[in-house]
Order: structure tokens, then sequence, then C-alpha cells
């Protein structure tokens, strides 16, 4: 009876034929686990190569799956593939004859051809609206209010349209890390629970299972103590379902241990900090790069422990886990100082370092909170990269890191036994882009037109690599060794 009210109640809301409810957020949370990002990928804007680090491979996606992570967040550009980017910088439409917001059909394809990757992975997936210029996350202000609301409306329209047959391990996250001011962070939070409330409203008008998806909201910044204090769980959007909403924040604390790489001067001049818990704390005067040395004071102030992250994480679970919103820890990582330190110096940092992530995912296990790692794909100096995909495609890099992850959660030491794939993770297998082995093929033709992953047409020549095929109504993803 309650599933019929619903459905009678969503179809006279939004006009649409509605789906057997998906699970809720906290029965979604149960299976998250940890998670891993693909960082420095798809968000870069225009092209996700450009950072560094190769287009997502199905190998690559594998294993993570196998290196013990069950959730995977694609950080995601949208603006700079679309019209609005163009329109707002006055050069030639990325979609001729398009709308004003209207993104390139090509570049949702490379998008959906790394969720398939990681939904027949079998991994809970969450796909989201990443900085790409700050048009969103940049603009919490009245003067842009207007204009911001109706582009995440079109945005999330076409997006959530692209994936409305999707299962419930296909989670949509509103924006990445809404930047608010220490000045005004009120009412710039005003301004973004109005954006959010948007994403909600044109997710869930797509209708089918987007009706009842799991949406995850950003906090201001997404700080823990801002969105404690201004965001709290009675200021969630206002949706058509009950408990399908998660909250993300996000964790590099304390940032001079986690991402500082060079003396900033904030006041006083902050180094770079190496070395995490007292038992690996540094003497004499490399004692400034100890975490938790106090640069204002000329001494060291209290000393970075565990106890951090459990008391941030508790906030989390006391505003928002317990009161019925599952919380994600949407990005957390410190950087790895290789080739900055040496000898001894650098086993101490690297002592630390495991400690830090092993108290970031004792404290996420314990608060009930899934901890998503960021993982930046180099290899070098202050990398955060666990899975290898620069050098070598589809290896576990930091080992020492993964097994830490792994312990917290019950898991032995990484051994990769291979994963089977899931392949009916949609309702409707026209919605998914085949993929097939494809010969002979020597250019475009006809009508059939060829784009690379990054969404560009291809006229000429096909070189070794990744391709999609539109014909007729059929599209389909293909390689060229």
């Amino acid at each position: 009876m309650k599933k019929s009210v619903l459905g009678a109640a969503l179809v006279a809301a939004f006009g649409f034929a509605q789906a057997e409810p998906l699970p809720t957020a906290t029965e979604i949370f149960e299976k998250m686990g940890l998670g891993i990002n693909i960082g420095n990928t798809m968000e870069v804007p225009v092209n996700p190569t450009w950072w560094g680090n190769k287009f997502p491979t199905e190998a690559y996606i594998d294993t993570v799956k196998a290196a013990g992570f069950n959730t995977i967040r694609i950080p995601c550009a949208w603006y700079s593939h679309s019209n609005a980017m163009s329109r707002d910088s006055s050069t030639t439409d990325i979609v001729p004859g398009g709308s004003a917001n209207e993104i390139a059909s090509s570049w949702m394809d490379s998008v959906q051809t790394v969720v398939d990757y990681c939904m027949r992975a079998g991994l809970v997936t969450i796909l989201n609206i990443h900085w790409d210029s700050g048009w969103l996350e940049e603009k919490l202000n009245d003067a842009d209010k207007e204009k911001v609301n109706e582009r995440q409306k079109d945005f999330w329209t076409q997006i959530a349209t692209r994936f409305r047959n999707y299962n419930e391990n296909l989670l949509f996250a509103s924006a990445n890390e809404p930047a608010t001011t220490d000045g005004n962070y009120q009412h710039e939070t005003e301004i973004l629970m109005d954006y959010h409330q948007t994403f909600v409203n044109a997710v869930r008008a797509t209708g089918g299972n987007n009706a009842s998806r799991t949406l995850i909201i950003q906090g201001p910044s997404t700080s823990i103590d801002r969105s404690v204090e201004v965001y709290p769980a009675n200021k969630m959007p206002k949706d058509v379902i009950d408990g399908r909403l998660m909250f993300e924040v996000h964790y590099y604390d304390p940032s001079p241990y986690t991402i500082v790489g060079e003396p900033v001067n904030w006041g006083a001049i902050v180094e770079p900090q190496y070395y995490w818990g007292e038992e690996n704390y540094a003497t004499g005067a490399d004692i400034v790069h100890n975490c938790g040395y106090n640069p204002w004071g000329g001494a060291m102030g209290t000393p970075c422990s565990a106890d951090d992250a459990m008391k941030a994480f508790k906030k989390m679970k006391e505003n928002y886990v317990d009161k019925g919103i599952p919380v994600i820890i949407g990005e957390y990582g410190a950087n790895d100082r290789v080739n900055i330190l040496e000898g001894d110096d650098y086993a101490r940092h690297r002592k630390g370092r495991i400690g830090w992530y092993t108290a970031v995912a004792k404290a996420a296990l314990e608060n009930k909170v899934v901890p998503i790692a960021w993982d930046t794909g180099h290899e070098g100096k202050n990398n955060m990269t666990i899975i290898q995909r620069q050098s070598v495609d589809a290896a576990v890099f930091d080992v020492e890191i993964l097994n830490a992850l792994r312990k917290v959660y019950g898991m032995g030491d990484y051994v990769n036994t291979g994963i089977t794939h899931v392949d009916d993770f949609t309702s409707e297998n026209t919605n998914k882009i085949r993929t097939k082995p494809i010969t002979n093929i020597k250019a475009p033709t006809g009508d059939n037109r060829i784009f690379d992953m990054n969404g560009n047409l291809v006229r000429g020549k096909l070189r070794p690599g990744s391709y999609i095929s539109k014909q007729g109504g059929t599209t389909t993803r293909f390689n060229v060794k």
C-alpha cells in the first residue's frame, strides 16, 4: 500500500510512471565500504588527459575493485563540454544549434563509458559535477544565483536522463567543494541550499529510477565544522521521497601535513609538515616539519594523532548519521613526500603517513561514514596515488597504504584474485554503450560518426586507442590497435 501511494504521488507530481522504488540511502551505505576517486581525470576541463592521466580503462577500474574498494567516485566536468562555456567566452558553440546549456552527446558517451566500467565491476558509483572553472562552486552569490540555478537544472536534467535506467548502485552528487568565505558563509550557504534543491528537483523530474535514486548533498566548502554549524540535517533539500539523501564533506586535516607542498605565509611562514604522530617526530631544527608544529608560537603545538579524525567524524555521526542521513568523506588524502625526503627521514614520513590513513579509516568505520580516498594518479613527489595508471596501467602503486586500509576493514593483505563482472545494471539494455571488437575501420564513412574519448569528432585516420562510433541509433565503443 505504501509503495502504491508513493507511486500515485509521483505520477501526480511529475507525470511519469513510477518504477519500483530503489533501496534507501542507508541500505546503499551498507555496501559502500572503502572508496576511491578517479582523481585528476574526468574533471579536468576540456580534456581528461591534460593532467597526465590516461582515459580510464576497464582494466584500471577492475583493479580498483580487486584491490578491495567497493565505491568509486567519478569527479566530472560538464560545463567545459557544453554550450554554456562557449557562450560565456563568446566562442563557437560546442553543440552547433544546441540550447544554451546543452552538453555534447559525445562527451556524455565518454562519461557513460567510464560509468559502465564501474558498474560492470560491481562498484557503487558516484557521478558528480566537479569544479570545472568554478561555474557553480565560486558563484555562491546573489548576482549569479539565477543563472547558476538555470544551468544546474539544465545540466542535471541531461545527465539524469542519460542514466535514468541505471540501478541503485549509481549515485549522483550535486557539486564538489562549493566555496564559502569566512566573512559571508551563512548567506552563501543559503544560496548553496538553493542550488542543491534545484539538483534534487531536476533529477527527480526525469523519472524512472531517478525518482528514488540516492542523491548526495555537499556541505559549505565541504567543511565538517562549517557544515555542522550552518547546514544541519533539518535543512537538507525537500524531497518527494524519504530516505534517499546523503551528505558529503572532505577531510584534508591538517592541511600543512596533507596538502601543503611549499612554505606559505599565513601571517607566519608555515612549512610543509612531513612527520605525523609523536613516535615519528623529528628533533632539532627539523621540528618545523612535524605535524602540529605551531609557526606562530615557534614551538610544537598539540601533537597530531588519531584522535583528530575520530573527533571530526564523530561530529558527522552525531549531526547527520544518527539522524538518518548517511555521510561520505568524498575526498581525503595526505601527500607522499617521495623525492623530497630520503633515507631515515623518508622512512619516518612513510610510517606516519600509513598511521594517518589508518586513523582516517578507523574513524570512518567507527562513526559509520564512507571514506573515499583521493587518488591523483601521478607517481612523483606529493602524490596521493594508490592505484597505478600512468607508467603502468591497472596495478597497485602504494600497497602499504592499501593494506593499511584493508586491515581496518577486516581484509587481509592485497592479492589480486580477479573480479566477476555484473552486466545487468540497467533496466533497459539500450541505455548501455555496447562494447565489441570492430575490424577494418580506417576512417569515418557515410553516416558513421566516430568520436575520441574526449568527445571530439574524428575526421581522419584512426590511431591506436579507444573510440565511440555513432551510426543510426546505435552507439558502440571500440578499440583500435
